[in-house]
């Protein structure tokens, strides 16, 4: 244990709770089926809500006309660009408005993509709303569509945004290039200059789907006084609250939307998408409850990975010194921009502090096309900058004949050195580092002096390999600016019951990863209690004070630490109400195991349940307090995959054999809890290397799979059972007791190491994700 947590006033000088295997609250009641998400949620006269989407990629809308479909019974309110509100909104829950890209309509007069909305329905049944989205007569305006990047920029190409409102200042647009962003350090000429190897590569990276079990779904109850009720598949119910009153231009008082369990999201309700404001909008018209609920095919349409081109160039001196490096990415927002500038922000930052090299350039290209649009995805533009860097370190350690662990041990970005935590906006240091531990360790336990005799196989059938990645990712984004281009504060209230138990509210969304059973832990170690006795009260917009959002690996580091701070507040509360009970000075009593204790030996002590029932009967008052902070610093966290491939020759087939995962997490809250983040994040990793991608028709626009039969993620049975998890000795001075955060880059670095396993069984580096079989049998000269 830390002695810094030992001299932590009014606490056992042992962990109670930190660090304990405890099963998430919520497991017994998903199991049973008695968990309730939104699309449970059923109410009176609830209405159905079904979308007319566009089936041209680009088209101005001419005519419409919903007689027919309001002429069907059971059909309550219809609604089109004539009925929405003109004004363009933002998507992001991160962003202060002055700093949010606003090219969003509720319902647009123009379709920017196959699937655009053009109408909605809300009826008595959901058949009935289709039957009615069947019956609305439309004509179009068809217009040249840009179906990639590189067609979109082109001088001739067909507009699609002519403006984009950055808080209120107008951006008028002369192409479809959104914003291209710039980052520089030193001189990368000079650096490249000095070089003795230079190295450039093209690398593809596709749109992948975040591919959540729920589907979206919105619930809205319009009440007799003005007021939404509202139940959302979202990562932050004040954001969405935010984003939503801006949308429709009402008060935010008006709306209260409630906290709900996700049944996975990893960045996919990052934001507030169309499908929030619309099911608002019918119901305001309707005066009827309604609910929204995606099909899976409109669910995979909504969203995804930002797919990129990415031209990489390094130079290394012969002793395996990084002297230059320079990245170029084209990055396809799709037809929205939501998060496309800041991904790509992030995105130069994660390449140039991945390593320690003098001379570094970025640009990135934030292009718009006609085609769905992208948003967040866990990693927020670390993947894509992860798998050509990873690829070029493989690649110099062959030309320099260096072993490619000791050419990142040589270079990486250690304790003290600065980084990007949230692109060129926030810069923070390194505080605690455990790269080279987990990079040794990792080593050692996957048998990577094996590597070398898996380059020589021959011509067998199965060959295997042998691979790394490293990686690392920001919690939270923190900075000492408080005026700052992204939010980063939490609210949490903490309150001990008249039994000695607590409750904690707090309005950070669980997605599914147990994040609340952390704080849980977190508040019971302060207060002396068990992770058992601390509820987490399920609360509202109206109840709650404010948390961002659950992204950015903040849960724990950011929102947990405010949950702490809440919780001291309410153990000094506790501690002077237990000495006067009794009867000795604050300083003397600590707490523990259920129990306020007298430290001089006398073996005096009273149940926290006692001092809870006395301060009721005295009517000394409730036990709570709370806390709202901003955090002012961030924490890199560090992980590496080191992952064993088998790849079939003949057919371009490959088989994840083994994964040794190093994390560097600081001290781990709960075990169970990061080591599922570690194997869930390798799963998303596995897939973007060896399966996903969706794939949109060059010629018409349409998603050729938008549903689970032919786009083919990674599953159960395709997970390798051979997954050794471990973590480095390490502790963050600046997190809840020690911890940083995980989320993220437990996804960012298997993908790399993948690639590199695969280069080392087949002798070729395959530069264009995911490696297909095709794609492996090309590189072998089979195809």
């Amino acid at each position: 244990m830390s002695e810094a947590l030992r001299e932590s006033p009014g606490v056992s000088d042992e962990y109670r709770n930190i660090g304990r295997r405890v099963p998430k609250f919520d497991a017994v009641h998903k199991v049973t089926g008695h968990l309730e998400f939104v699309g449970d949620r059923k109410l009176p006269r609830m209405l159905e809500i079904k979308i007319l989407r566009s089936p041209h990629p680009h088209a101005r809308i001419t005519r419409i006309d919903t007689s027919k479909a309001l002429a069907i019974p059971g059909v309550k309110a219809i609604i089109t660009h004539e009925d929405a509100p003109s004004h363009p909104y933002g998507r992001e829950f991160a962003l202060p408005p002055e700093y949010m890209p606003r090219d969003n309509f509720v319902i647009p007069d123009k379709a920017r993509y196959v699937g655009d909305v053009v109408a909605a329905v809300a009826a008595t049944s959901a058949d009935v709303a289709a039957q009615a989205v069947a019956a609305i007569e439309v004509e179009y305006e068809k217009l040249p569509a840009s179906l990639d990047p590189f067609s979109a920029i082109k001088p001739n190409a067909a507009q699609i945004h002519d403006t984009v409102l950055w808080g209120e200042e107008a951006d008028h647009l002369t192409g479809n290039v959104l914003r291209t962003i710039e980052m520089e350090v030193g001189d990368v000429g000079k650096g490249f200059a000095e070089a003795d190897i230079v190295i450039e590569n093209t690398f593809t990276v596709p749109k992948q789907q975040q591919s959540p079990m729920e589907r979206r779904c919105i619930v809205v109850d319009p009440l007799p006084d003005g007021r939404l009720e509202v139940w959302c598949t979202t990562q932050s119910i004040h954001g969405l609250r935010h984003n939503l009153a801006r949308a429709l231009g009402i008060p935010y008082n008006r709306i209260n939307v409630h906290q709900t369990f996700l049944g996975g999201a990893f960045g996919a309700r990052l934001d507030m998408n169309v499908d929030e404001p619309i099911a608002a909008l019918l119901a305001m018209k309707a005066r009827q409850p309604v609910r929204l609920q995606l099909t899976r095919e409109e669910d995979m349409m909504s969203t995804s990975r930002h797919p990129a081109t990415v031209r990489l160039k390094t130079g290394v001196k012969r002793d395996g010194t990084l002297v230059a490096h320079q990245m170029e990415a084209h990055v396809d927002t799709g037809a929205y921009a939501c998060s496309g500038e800041w991904v790509t922000k992030c995105m130069g930052g994660w390449f140039m502090s991945m390593y320690r090299v003098p001379n570094q350039k970025f640009t990135g290209h934030v292009i718009y096309t006609n085609t769905p649009p992208a948003a967040g995805f866990r990693g927020f533009g670390n993947p894509q900058a992860n798998v050509p860097v990873e690829s070029h370190m493989d690649i110099l350690a062959e030309k320099l004949g260096m072993d490619a662990v000791d050419l990142r041990l040589r270079n990486y970005i250690r304790e003290g050195d600065v980084y990007y935590a949230q692109g060129p906006n926030v810069i923070d240091h390194v505080k605690s580092c455990g790269v080279e531990e987990i990079l040794t360790s990792g080593a050692k336990r996957i048998g990577w002096e094996r590597r070398a005799e898996f380059a020589r196989q021959g011509d067998k059938k199965i060959r295997k390999g042998i691979g790394l990645g490293r990686a690392f990712h920001t919690s939270g984004c923190g900075q000492a600016n408080e005026v700052s281009d992204i939010l980063e504060y939490a609210g949490s209230i903490v309150k001990i019951n008249e039994d000695g138990t607590a409750s904690l509210t707090t309005a950070l969304i669980d997605m599914g990863t147990g994040n609340l059973m952390g704080h849980a832990q977190i508040v019971a170690e302060v207060l002396g209690l068990r992770a058992e006795d601390v509820v987490v009260t399920n609360t509202d917009t109206d109840s709650s004070p404010y948390d961002v959002v659950t992204h950015a690996s903040r849960s724990t580091y950011v929102s947990g630490m405010v949950a702490k701070l809440a919780a001291e507040k309410v153990r000094d509360i506790l501690i002077g109400m237990a000495a006067r009970v009794l009867e000795t000075e604050p300083e003397n009593v600590v707490l523990g195991g259920g129990r306020a204790s007298v430290l001089d030996g006398s073996g005096a002590s009273v149940t926290i349940e006692e001092v809870a029932r006395t301060a009721q009967m005295r009517q000394w008052g409730t036990i709570m307090a709370e806390e709202s902070k901003r955090a002012v610093t961030t924490a890199s966290h560090f992980t590496c995959k080191f992952v064993e491939v088998s790849v079939d020759t003949e057919t371009g087939h490959v088989t994840i054999d083994r994964v040794v995962a190093g994390s560097d997490v600081g001290q781990v809250i709960n075990p169970v809890l990061v080591e599922g983040q570690i194997h869930g994040g390798a799963a998303q990793a596995f897939g973007y290397a060896l399966l996903e991608e969706i794939q949109v028709d060059r010629e018409t626009g349409r998603t050729l799979n938008p549903d689970y039969l032919n786009y083919k993620i990674f599953t159960s049975r395709d997970a390798c059972r051979d997954f050794d998890v471990f973590f480095a000795d390490t502790f963050e001075d600046t997190g809840p007791f020690g911890a940083k955060g995980i989320g993220e880059s437990a996804n960012n670095d298997g993908a790399s190491a993948v690639v590199n396993a695969v280069a080392n069984a087949i002798g070729v580096h395959i530069l264009d994700l995911p490696l297909t079989p095709e794609r492996v049998l090309r590189a072998l000269g089979k195809l």
